[in-house]
């Protein structure tokens, strides 16, 4: 009995230090993600602000928690285990936020909540018939007449870069507006699809004989939980870069059928992942 109630002691001094230091800890971690910039794997940039004010309020609660331990009465045992349970469930979400991990972008894509079932993945980006599955008559050949016209027009433009802060608004603007932009000479950075990752995602053109991968950015609305790929077919006479390395390619966009976006690229170079790699989608 008497080392029971030791043990009981014991407990009551340390469940009240230990939920503090417990606090204090998740407020920091907090405080690192947005500083350090790590948040933006996880969240859009509007986000970072919350997640500093997050963790300052956790400190602050932290530091009123410590001031109060050993003050007052003894807790009783009950209210000592759920004060040490809360402790270690905080920490062990301290220690996720700070493990080292990353998903790759096709992975990622490959569950996000757009992806569609096989009985859509013919493509509707390409703006073929679902009903009948069949492509359109001009699903692989250049824009003619007034749509030729049009497409001279916009290669005449200088060049369209797309930017991790303009790239899904400008998909947007070239999926609706496409025959206006054919021709147009494109620059931008996106990772590597292949085509068995991009079949089926809703927003990425499908891969022909033609292409040789595609090129997307993961958009987000509020979180990595709801990010889904967006992005171009690319034709490419050169190696086909592995999947999930990052690449900047130039070349021309070039319309397939109503509205499938693809690029007939000049250059295909491996380069650095953007930070953040995320593009916001505006709602």
């Amino acid at each position: 009995m008497v080392g029971g109630g030791a043990a009981v002691t014991l407990l009551a001094r340390i469940a009240p230090a230990a939920e503090a230091l417990a606090l204090a800890c998740l407020g920091a971690v907090l405080a690192w993600l947005s500083l350090s910039g790590r948040y933006a794997f996880f969240v859009p940039p509007s986000a970072r602000l919350g997640i500093l004010a997050s963790g300052a309020g956790l400190l602050a609660c932290a530091l009123a928690l410590s001031s109060r331990v050993g003050s007052g009465g003894e807790p009783s045992e009950t209210s000592s285990r759920r004060a040490l349970t809360r402790a270690l469930v905080t920490l062990l979400a301290s220690a996720l936020l700070v493990l080292p991990f990353r998903v790759s972008p096709s992975e990622l894509a490959s569950s996000a909540l757009t992806s569609r079932g096989a009985s859509e993945e013919q493509g509707a980006g390409d703006g073929e018939d679902l009903a009948g599955g069949l492509p359109s008559p001009s699903d692989d050949t250049p824009a003619s007449g007034a749509d030729q016209s049009a497409g001279a027009d916009a290669s005449s433009d200088e060049t369209l870069t797309l930017t991790t802060e303009n790239f899904s608004a400008q998909v947007e603007e070239l999926s609706s507006r496409g025959r206006a932009h054919d021709g147009q000479r494109i620059d931008l950075v996106g990772f590597v699809m292949s085509e068995e990752s991009a079949r089926g995602q809703a927003s990425i053109p499908r891969i022909t004989a033609q292409e040789s991968f595609a090129v997307a950015r993961m958009a987000i609305w509020c979180c990595a939980a709801d990010a889904y790929a967006v992005g171009f077919a690319v034709r490419w006479e050169g190696a086909t870069p592995a999947a999930d390395s990052w690449v900047h390619v130039r070349g021309t966009l070039r319309l397939r059928g109503s509205k499938a976006l693809v690029i007939e690229a000049d250059s295909v170079e491996e380069t650095n992942a953007p930070n953040p790699e995320f593009v916001v989608q505006a709602r």
